[in-house]
Protein backbone atom coordinates (compact mmCIF):
# COMPACT_ATOMS: atom_id res chain seq x y z
CA UNK A 1 0.00 0.00 0.00
CA UNK A 2 1.48 3.51 -0.66
CA UNK A 3 2.51 5.60 2.10
CA UNK A 4 0.04 8.23 1.55
CA UNK A 5 -2.82 6.11 1.70
CA UNK A 6 -1.96 4.37 4.48
CA UNK A 7 -2.06 7.37 6.31
CA UNK A 8 -5.01 8.38 4.95
CA UNK A 9 -6.51 4.91 5.81
CA UNK A 10 -5.15 4.67 9.47
CA UNK A 11 -7.85 4.71 11.79
CA UNK A 12 -8.81 3.85 15.58
CA UNK A 13 -11.08 1.00 15.86
CA UNK A 14 -12.65 0.06 19.12
CA UNK A 15 -14.04 -3.46 17.54
CA UNK A 16 -12.47 -6.36 16.57
CA UNK A 17 -13.04 -9.50 15.27
CA UNK A 18 -11.66 -12.35 17.42
CA UNK A 19 -9.41 -14.01 15.00
CA UNK A 20 -5.94 -13.65 15.64
CA UNK A 21 -3.88 -12.07 13.29
CA UNK A 22 -0.81 -14.14 11.26
CA UNK A 23 2.20 -14.48 13.23
CA UNK A 24 3.93 -12.63 10.24
CA UNK A 25 1.98 -9.72 10.12
CA UNK A 26 2.85 -9.47 13.65
CA UNK A 27 6.53 -9.85 13.31
CA UNK A 28 6.39 -7.61 10.18
CA UNK A 29 4.91 -4.44 12.20
CA UNK A 30 6.96 -5.04 14.92
CA UNK A 31 10.22 -4.52 12.47
CA UNK A 32 8.89 -1.45 11.33
CA UNK A 33 8.97 -0.35 14.66
CA UNK A 34 12.50 -1.26 15.70
CA UNK A 35 13.46 0.47 12.69
CA UNK A 36 12.02 3.72 13.89
CA UNK A 37 14.61 6.13 14.97
CA UNK A 38 15.20 7.64 18.63
CA UNK A 39 17.27 9.68 20.48
CA UNK A 40 21.65 9.11 19.59
CA UNK A 41 20.44 5.90 18.21
CA UNK A 42 19.37 4.34 21.50
CA UNK A 43 16.52 1.97 20.84
CA UNK A 44 14.67 2.20 24.33
CA UNK A 45 11.73 0.66 23.39
CA UNK A 46 10.42 -2.86 24.38
CA UNK A 47 7.59 -4.26 23.23
CA UNK A 48 5.78 -6.84 25.31
CA UNK A 49 2.83 -9.19 23.04
CA UNK A 50 -0.28 -10.01 24.71
CA UNK A 51 -2.21 -13.24 23.16
CA UNK A 52 -2.84 -15.32 26.24
CA UNK A 53 -7.20 -14.62 26.36
CA UNK A 54 -6.64 -14.52 30.26
CA UNK A 55 -3.99 -11.93 30.01
CA UNK A 56 -5.78 -9.49 27.12
CA UNK A 57 -8.99 -9.83 29.30
CA UNK A 58 -6.59 -8.13 32.27
CA UNK A 59 -5.25 -5.39 29.98
CA UNK A 60 -8.61 -4.94 28.81
CA UNK A 61 -10.28 -4.27 32.80
CA UNK A 62 -6.82 -2.25 33.07
CA UNK A 63 -7.92 0.18 30.05
CA UNK A 64 -11.62 0.39 31.51
CA UNK A 65 -13.06 1.28 28.96
CA UNK A 66 -16.54 -0.69 28.98
CA UNK A 67 -16.88 -2.36 26.29
CA UNK A 68 -14.58 -0.71 23.84
CA UNK A 69 -11.55 -3.36 22.63
CA UNK A 70 -13.54 -6.44 24.42
CA UNK A 71 -13.29 -8.94 21.72
CA UNK A 72 -9.88 -7.74 20.78
CA UNK A 73 -7.37 -10.84 20.35
CA UNK A 74 -4.34 -9.42 21.39
CA UNK A 75 -2.54 -6.11 22.46
CA UNK A 76 0.83 -4.56 22.30
CA UNK A 77 2.07 -2.91 24.69
CA UNK A 78 4.87 -0.48 24.51
CA UNK A 79 7.35 0.46 27.30
CA UNK A 80 10.53 2.21 28.13
CA UNK A 81 12.78 3.77 30.44
CA UNK A 82 13.33 7.27 31.14
CA UNK A 83 17.03 6.39 30.61
CA UNK A 84 16.36 4.71 27.48
CA UNK A 85 16.33 8.03 25.71
CA UNK A 86 18.17 11.57 26.10
CA UNK A 87 17.26 15.11 27.18
CA UNK A 88 17.53 17.83 25.29
CA UNK A 89 19.08 21.50 25.75
CA UNK A 90 15.71 22.64 27.35
CA UNK A 91 15.73 19.85 29.87
CA UNK A 92 12.75 17.96 28.25
CA UNK A 93 13.31 14.29 28.35
CA UNK A 94 12.72 12.78 25.16
CA UNK A 95 11.90 9.33 26.63
CA UNK A 96 8.11 9.82 25.35
CA UNK A 97 8.73 11.01 22.13
CA UNK A 98 11.04 8.30 21.34
CA UNK A 99 7.99 6.23 21.93
CA UNK A 100 5.76 7.83 20.50
CA UNK A 101 7.92 7.80 16.96
CA UNK A 102 8.35 4.21 17.62
CA UNK A 103 4.67 3.48 18.33
CA UNK A 104 3.27 5.61 15.14
CA UNK A 105 5.23 3.48 13.28
CA UNK A 106 3.92 0.49 14.36
CA UNK A 107 0.59 1.77 14.40
CA UNK A 108 1.04 2.25 10.62
CA UNK A 109 2.83 -0.61 9.47
CA UNK A 110 -0.40 -2.16 11.11
CA UNK A 111 -2.46 -0.73 8.85
CA UNK A 112 -0.70 -1.22 5.86
CA UNK A 113 -0.91 -5.16 6.64
CA UNK A 114 -4.95 -4.55 6.83
CA UNK A 115 -4.88 -4.76 10.78
CA UNK A 116 -6.93 -2.37 13.20
CA UNK A 117 -4.84 -0.59 16.61
CA UNK A 118 -6.06 2.09 18.77
CA UNK A 119 -3.79 3.77 20.12
CA UNK A 120 -4.37 3.77 23.80
CA UNK A 121 -3.24 6.48 26.84
CA UNK A 122 -6.03 6.07 29.21
CA UNK A 123 -5.29 3.12 31.32
CA UNK A 124 -3.99 2.64 34.91
CA UNK A 125 -0.48 1.85 34.79
CA UNK A 126 0.43 0.27 37.57
CA UNK A 127 -1.83 -2.53 36.68
CA UNK A 128 -0.50 -2.94 33.10
CA UNK A 129 2.63 -3.39 35.06
CA UNK A 130 2.00 -5.28 37.14
CA UNK A 131 -0.39 -7.83 35.21
CA UNK A 132 2.69 -7.96 32.51
CA UNK A 133 5.70 -7.92 35.08
CA UNK A 134 7.24 -4.46 33.50
CA UNK A 135 10.12 -3.83 36.45
CA UNK A 136 10.28 -0.50 37.92
CA UNK A 137 12.45 1.92 36.23
CA UNK A 138 10.05 1.69 33.10
CA UNK A 139 7.11 3.32 32.00
CA UNK A 140 3.99 2.04 30.09
CA UNK A 141 3.19 5.29 27.77
CA UNK A 142 0.94 3.46 25.52
CA UNK A 143 -0.26 0.14 24.06
CA UNK A 144 -3.23 -0.73 21.38
CA UNK A 145 -5.56 -3.70 20.51
CA UNK A 146 -4.19 -5.72 17.12
CA UNK A 147 -6.76 -7.68 15.06
CA UNK A 148 -8.92 -7.40 12.42
CA UNK A 149 -11.51 -4.43 11.72
CA UNK A 150 -15.50 -5.89 11.78
CA UNK A 151 -15.87 -2.73 9.90
CA UNK A 152 -13.81 -0.91 7.89
CA UNK A 153 -13.93 2.66 8.38
CA UNK A 154 -13.39 5.23 5.39
CA UNK A 155 -10.50 7.94 4.99
CA UNK A 156 -9.98 10.61 7.41
CA UNK A 157 -12.33 13.49 6.67
CA UNK A 158 -12.43 15.28 10.52
CA UNK A 159 -9.35 17.30 10.60
CA UNK A 160 -8.48 21.06 10.09
CA UNK A 161 -7.94 22.06 6.92
CA UNK A 162 -4.53 23.29 6.05
CA UNK A 163 -4.30 26.23 5.83
CA UNK A 164 -5.67 26.80 9.56
CA UNK A 165 -2.89 24.85 10.99
CA UNK A 166 0.18 25.95 8.65
CA UNK A 167 2.52 28.75 9.20
CA UNK A 168 5.39 30.35 6.90
CA UNK A 169 8.42 32.20 8.68
CA UNK A 170 6.15 33.13 11.30
CA UNK A 171 3.31 32.38 13.48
Amino acid sequence: MDFYDVVKKRRSYRVFKTAMPEKEKIEKILEAARLAPTWANMQGMHYIISQDPEKVKQIWRAVGQKTKFIEAPMFITGVIAESGSGTNVNGLKYYSVDFGICFEHLILAATAEGLATCWIGYFNEDKVKQILEVPKKYRVIGLTPLGYPVKEKGEITDRKPLDKILHWEQF
